[in-house]
């Protein structure tokens, strides 16, 4: 028996085909939905208590949803919704009739038409949600919805303007030019039914015997979080529909053209497709909880700008508070709509999606009459008059935002940040620049730009941040938990440290050397402790580099023991790590004695300029010696000029210039050693500096090499500079 889920292949096939079907769905549905057939209903003067109807029955045909569990049980959901969005674009067919008809007997065809059209609709819309959860992850699931919803409002945007300019033409003018585009967006309909037809899909239809949408009510309501979820989607559908009352309000009132309308719309599109790329930027990572209490604050200050827009005449303004409105009303609709998804039952999610539509259906309903009654109610005798006959119509979206603001504030949401957080976040230039950095750390496979992120990210010192990277530890392979340890030496983060701690404690870790190394920034017991104990590791990489974190921390106490280590036979890395642990935990300088070193002899070139270098390194000595060594492995004897010339400064070294050249050039090392041990012992040394002095003096210079000899005449040099 096959799996009842879909495999990673299948969901990203079910994506593109989804994302396919919204933007045909988008520039079909605005040539068939709301704002054509308001227009039309106007056309042919419709009332505002039908036009309150028009506006709730793409949800009010919910109720129909009562039925379809039992009616569709077994029927695969994505043949459902195929089936619906096929039947729902032959419906509008029948509007070819209203180039024959007119008054009351075409609004009723409007009316009629529009109604089976939405009642089919949301048949296959119930199924909607359903495929989403299908086809997505609970971690992609609010960029899938946000996504989505940004192709169908990108297409509507297309569409809105095409609509704009078919309704601008003189050969099209009223009635023709929206049946026009109503035909056209029969096509286009039909052609996204059969992307449904291509969603790969094994989920079915659930429907158990006495078990309908009252009692799934019921189960519901007796769940906190969902119960506050359920009436917030019930109150968000009544805010929509009366918002639809922005078009008559527009068309009767303000005065605007078919076209001025469509142009508006344009500028409602432009604030979903905003929303969606908001919603999808931050809802994932945020959480939904925090945004929706801003987005609704936002919205209930626009949905008060139209309470007193009668007063308005300059017509651009109707575009803004459109874009402003639409902005927050799709942003509450799609972070409600993540909500509501994570919080789907795993088994008869249909059943339960039909539930909440058929409810939602109700209060649609319920809003719409009341709009329109509301708008009825404006004009009558002894009202204040607001030059707005839709003003008492506006003002209930304001009381529903109200309400839904303190719904809001009861939702439980895991692992989403609280509304200070996130409107830090948000608000805050230092952390959005580190909020999109970690979105773009997961939607980069290019190696330097993740290298990029992850340097900035190890630099900013937000708890984001902080929390981002105790994320990217967790993993127990990763390039970027790497990255990011060895970020933590440079940037130290104490809330981390029990983090790098365990990684460093644990000899199976694949970056357990860079754990060690990073705790050299994090001094006190605990860190102590715990390096003291890798100092009994069988392991002479992690004895090495316990060995130096000790030292960076300021431990001395295991010197002599971190001594004779040192003094064993080991690789180059560990004994660059024992050199450095040695510089700082050896306050005398006696680690100085081993510069110049017997048993390094038979040592190769790369690895006596190695150690010589990093000798210099750690008493900061300048000109750096690893350069000198460079510039000589490029070309040799150019770093011997270049350095002899700037010692000259010292007397020493400018009286033998010429014979120092001559030396090197025929290899005559003992006469080099022989002219540095005579200028080391007249040297006056502080005394951290005299077991370096000494190694020069002891070291045999019938055993030098090239790399000995400059070595030799770099740190004498040195030691004349500071006596």
């Amino acid at each position: 028996m096959s799996s009842p889920f879909l495999s990673s292949e299948e969901k990203q096939r079910g994506i593109k085909h989804h994302f396919r079907h919204q933007f045909l769905n988008g520039l079909g549905f605005n040539f068939l939905g709301d704002t054509p057939v308001s227009l039309l209903a106007i056309y042919f003067g419709a009332t505002n208590t039908q036009l309150g109807y028009l506006s709730a029955v793409i949800y009010a045909s919910g109720l129909l949803l009562s039925i379809t569990p039992k009616l569709l049980s077994g029927r695969n959901i994505a043949h459902v919704q195929y089936m619906a969005w096929l039947i729902r674009g032959l419906i509008c067919i029948a509007y070819i009739a209203l180039f024959f008809i007119d008054g009351r007997p075409a609004v009723l065809l409007i009316i009629l038409s529009y109604t089976l059209f939405c009642g089919v609709r949301i048949v296959g819309a119930s199924v909607y949600q359903p495929i989403i959860k299908m086809i997505s992850t609970k971690r992609t699931r609010g960029e899938v919805l946000s996504a989505s919803s940004m192709r169908f409002q990108v297409a509507t945007a297309v569409s809105k303007f095409v609509s704009f300019v078919v309704t601008s033409l003189k050969q099209l003018p009223g009635v023709s030019g929206i049946l026009f585009l109503s035909f056209a967006g029969i096509v286009l309909n039909t052609l996204a039914a059969f992307e449904i037809r291509k969603i790969p899909c094994r989920e079915k239809i659930y429907y158990k015997k006495g078990r309908n949408i009252f009692s799934i009510f019921i189960e519901s309501v007796k769940n906190r979080n969902l119960r506050v979820l359920l009436f917030l989607s019930f109150i968000n559908a009544a805010i929509i529909v009366l918002c639809g009352f922005i078009i008559p309000f527009l068309r009767l009132d303000a005065h605007f053209s078919d076209s001025e309308i469509f142009l508006v719309t344009i500028a409602a599109a432009i604030g979903t497709i905003l929303s969606a790329y908001f919603t999808k930027s931050f809802a994932d990572r945020l959480g939904s909880r925090p945004l929706l209490i801003g987005v609704i604050v936002l919205l209930s200050v626009s949905s008060l700008l139209w309470v007193f827009s009668g007063f308005i005449s300059f017509k651009p303004v109707f575009y803004i508070f459109m874009f402003l409105l639409t902005f927050f009303l799709r942003a509450n609709d799609l972070l409600i709509g993540r909500l509501m998804v994570n919080n789907l039952p795993e088994k008869d999610s249909v059943g339960f999606s039909s539930m909440m539509n058929f409810f939602i259906a109700i209060i649609a309903l319920s809003a719409g009459f009341t709009g329109g009654r509301l708008a009825d109610l404006s004009g009558s005798p002894g009202i204040i008059d607001f030059r707005n006959n839709y003003v008492y119509t506006f003002m209930l979206v304001f009381v529903f935002c109200i309400l839904s603001l303190v719904l809001t504030w009861r939702v439980n949401e895991k692992n989403s940040l609280s509304p200070g957080e996130a409107a830090s976040i948000i608000f805050s230039p230092s952390r959005l620049t580190t909020y999109l950095n970690i979105g773009r750390l997961y939607s980069t496979e290019n190696p330097m730009q993740r290298k990029t992120i992850l340097l900035s990210i190890g630099m900013d010192n937000s708890r984001m941040a902080t929390e981002e990277i105790r994320t990217i530890l967790a993993s127990p392979l990763s390039s970027d938990k790497g990255e990011m340890i060895t970020s933590l030496f440079s940037n130290p983060r104490q809330a981390l440290l029990p983090e790098i701690t365990a990684i460093a404690s644990e000899p199976d870790s694949y970056h357990q050397l860079k754990a060690i190394f990073a705790l050299g920034a994090y001094p006190g017991e605990s860190t102590e402790e715990t390096l003291l104990k890798l100092l009994d590791s069988p392991d002479p990489a992690v004895v090495s580099n316990a060995a130096k974190s000790l030292g960076r921390i300021g431990h001395t106490g295991e010197l002599e023991r971190i001594r004779k280590i040192a003094d064993e036979p080991a690789g180059i890395w560990d004994k660059l790590n024992f050199i450095i642990a040695l510089k700082n935990m050896d306050h005398e300088g006696k680690y100085l004695s081993e510069v110049f070193n017997k048993d390094r002899l038979n040592s190769g070139s790369v690895y006596n300029q190695t150690i010589y270098s990093l000798y210099a390194d750690v008493l900061d000595f300048q000109p750096p010696l690893a350069d000198i060594f460079q510039s000589g492995n490029i070309e040799k004897g150019s770093e011997l000029r270049d350095f002899l010339d700037e010692s000259r400064e010292e007397e020493a070294f400018y009286k033998n210039h010429r014979e120092f050249l001559e030396w090197f050039k025929s290899e005559d090392f003992e006469n080099i050693w022989s002219k540095c041990r005579y200028i080391a012992e007249g040297i006056e040394a502080d005394i951290y500096y005299e077991y370096l002095k000494q190694s020069i003096i002891n070291f045999p210079p019938d055993k030098s090499s090239y790399d000995d000899a400059l070595a030799a005449v770099y740190f004498t040099y040195q030691l004349l500079k500071m006596s």
